[in-house]
Formats: C-alpha cells, structure tokens, sequence
C-alpha cells in the first residue's frame, strides 16, 4: 500500500515494518541519523522506526503485508536519553557506557540514539550487541563488535566485525562461556580502539541469577555510566546489585513498540536466513578441524573393543561407538532395534552406563565456523553426520577450505533458518 504523508516539526511518523519511505522534501531524523530528500527509510518485519520532521517534509510510504504507517505527536526521543547523551559527550576521553532494560523497553533505540549524536559530535563510535536472542550485530546466537563509521537509523545495516559464537537465544543456561564472550568482544573493541564503547545487554532481568550475570558483566565492562531503561520496579534488584557503579535510570520511550514471542522468533529467522544467504553444503573432517560444543555421537574416543561387544550382544553393529573412563556411547540407524536387556548386559559387561542414540539427532544443529586465525567466517546447519568417516555435512555460505574451527551450538535450525529447538539433554 503506497501514500503521501505530510509531516510537521512536532510530529513523528511511526514505521511498523515491513515498510518504507522515500523524502520527497523537507528533512528527518530516525534515532538522531538526519535524512533529506532522495534518501530512504527501510523498516524490517517485526520493527518499528520512527521518523520525525526537522521542517515540514513530504514522504511517500509504501506498507507490506503486516506493516502500518502512523502519525503521532511529540519526539520518540524522552528527554531523560537526551540528558543522558549530553552527560556522555561532556566526558573527556574514551567512554564506556552499559545499557539495561528488560524486554521491548527500547535498548537497541537508546543505543542508536547515543551512537548517532556521539558521530554528529565528532567521536568515532563501537558497539558491542550482546543481546544474543535480537542480535542486531552479528547472527542470532552472537555476541558482536561493530564500528559504526556513519549515523544509521537501524544498527542492523552495520556488518559484525569480531563475533563470539553463544550458541543459544539466551545466556541463562550459558553465562560463564556468555561472559567470555563479552570479555572477548571487549578486548577487540579496545584493540580497535573508539571514543565511545557502548554494550547493549539481553532482557533477561527477572531473579538473582540475572542480576549476578549484569553484575559480572559490569565488571568486564567497567562502564563510566549505565543507563538502565525501566518499566516500574522490574529493574530494582539489578540496580541494588550494582552498587557503587553510576547508573542513570531513564525513562521509555512512548513510542516503543512491544512483540510477543512469536515476532521476537520470527525476527530471529531473518537474521539467521540473512547470514545463510547462498549457502551450500559443505563436508568437514573432524579429523582436521577443532571441535567446540556438543556433537551427537562425537567427541568419544572411537572403540573397536566396544564396537565388537556390542555387536556380539545386540545382535548388530552400531554406526559409532565411542568410550571414555566413565561412558560409553552408541550411534543406531533410525530402524536399529535396541533390546533394554541386552543393552544392560552390555553395561553390565562394561562397568559403566551406554547412551544409546539414534542417527539423525544431530540434525538441524546451529555451528559457527572459524578460520585457523580465530575469524569468525559464518553460521551453518548440520545436514548429517557421517560417523565412520568421521565428517559432517554442513549448510554454510563459507567456503569448505577455510574452515578451521566449529563450534556446535545448542539451537536448531530448519534448512530455512526457522527455529526447531535445540538437542536432547
């Protein structure tokens, strides 16, 4: 659907994605980043972007299937953000500042915001994205570190220049490998070295845990400021936890736009489906790579003297066995028939637990893959396992080649990039 909008000083166009619009005339600004005519504002699925009149402008909006275009009154920008951003830009020297906020409260806003006033004033500007379930840097499931060389209305358009490899949408069941990955992304962006470093955090605020995980992340950070957005008292055990760190409560901003659970994955999907543009299937030997994380069926010590007991007392010779000290590990074809007892007597014999797993468990699992610099190359799908060759079939856009490392995650993933769940426990 395609119109003609008339937009005054004072008043703010609201772009619910998909959505677009062209300036015809007059000038603009989307979180501080100042259009005017001939450029354009792209509006995601599942995103909202407001755009406000600096002067009387003329917009063509085009809204797709799902999309709205409405007129408010007022700036999307609370005066509490503008504070804080003059308070950041009047400290001398590199700054850090840590942003808080649970769920849809405007984090990646606030954080876009404080990006484009600090390069209107000169500063160069890092950003590290360590929302990992709305990464707007870096793939879903990713801590990233981008510098941003120009205001930008979406930080989305910026491309992860260093990326941490999480695994999941939330660093809950994660949090010591989460922190390493923000203390990972910290030393890059100093090595990069900007006069403003801002740290976005995940919405995980409810509970102890939560707070002790934002506490810690402060101390990597060591921020000059935090800046926690609030909605009621959601934020006060966080803020109590934080003592002695100055800390800034803003307000959230009215025109922020609130998603269920069911648009939050959705807008995962984009984002793995972005980085898995032109992907193709590649085969990686275990062998010559060095493995991180979970594999199904990998990581054992492949045994002959376990492959020949359990083909004796099965019936049947199992696709994988593998044993360490403590267990033991089969991989069965999808129609192999395990008898209970027989596979207590197989333990019985071994003095130590079996796992029995079916082939294709595997199947669907979220990797990133790394060169043998440590450069982080792309995400990929594991599409099968092939045990006695000891290789895996991955759907990557990276080049077979290149890869060095791979790092096994704990979600999975469809061909498409839709979300399945993550591996048996």
């Amino acid at each position: 659907m395609s119109s003609r909008v008339e937009l005054e000083p004072g008043k703010t166009l609201l772009l619910d994605g998909p959505a677009s619009a062209a300036i015809v005339s007059g000038r603009v600004s989307v979180f501080g980043a100042e259009l005017g005519p001939r450029k354009r504002v792209v509006v995601r699925k599942g995103r909202r972007l407001p755009v406000e009149a600096l002067e009387p402008s003329v917009l063509e909006v085009i809204t797709g299937l799902g999309g709205a275009a409405t007129v408010a009154e007022g700036s999307s920008i609370p005066d509490s953000w503008r504070e804080a951003a003059h308070e950041i830009l009047s400290i001398e020297g590199p700054v850090r500042v840590m942003i808080l906020g649970g769920v849809d409260v405007g984090k990646t806003s606030l954080c876009t915001y404080l990006a484009n006033e600090a390069l209107k004033a000169g500063r160069s500007v890092g950003i590290i994205d360590a929302d990992v379930g709305q990464s707007d840097i870096g793939p879903p499931c990713t801590i990233g570190f981008a510098k941003m060389e120009k205001p930008l209305g979406d930080l989305a358009d910026l491309r992860a220049q260093h990326v941490f490899f999480l695994g999941d949408k939330t660093p809950s069941y994660m949090v010591d490998r989460a922190l390493e990955g923000i203390r990972a992304m910290v030393e890059a962006a100093t090595r990069e070295g900007v006069d403003l470093l801002i740290v976005n955090t995940d919405g995980w605020i409810h509970g102890r845990e939560a707070a002790e995980y934002k506490k810690a992340i402060a101390s990597i950070v060591e921020p000059h400021l935090i800046l926690a957005l609030k909605r009621g008292d959601e934020l006060d055990h966080i803020i109590g936890a934080l003592e002695g760190w100055e800390i800034r409560e803003l307000e959230v901003s009215p025109f922020v736009r609130e998603r269920d659970r069911e648009v939050r994955r959705e807008l995962r999907a984009l984002g793995y489906r972005r980085y898995l543009d032109g992907a193709k299937a590649i085969s990686v030997n275990l062998d010559w790579i060095e493995l991180e994380g979970h594999l199904p069926g990998v990581g054992l010590k492949p045994s002959r003297r376990l492959a020949a007991l359990a083909s004796s007392i099965l019936g049947f010779e199992p696709l994988y066995c593998g044993e360490r000290q403590d267990k033991a590990v089969l991989v069965v074809g999808e129609e192999d028939k395990v008898d209970p007892s027989a596979l207590d007597a197989l333990e019985a014999e071994l003095g130590k637990p079996v796992r029995v797993m079916r082939k294709g468990e595997e199947e669907g699992l979220l990797v990133a893959l790394y060169d043998k610099g440590g450069r982080f190359l792309g995400i990929g799908v594991v599409l099968c396992t092939d045990y006695r060759k000891r290789s895996v079939r991955v759907l990557t856009p990276v080049e077979e080649g290149a890869v060095a490392k791979m790092c096994v995650g704990r979600i999975k993933l469809s061909p498409d990039g839709e979300e399945l769940g993550g591996p048996r426990a």
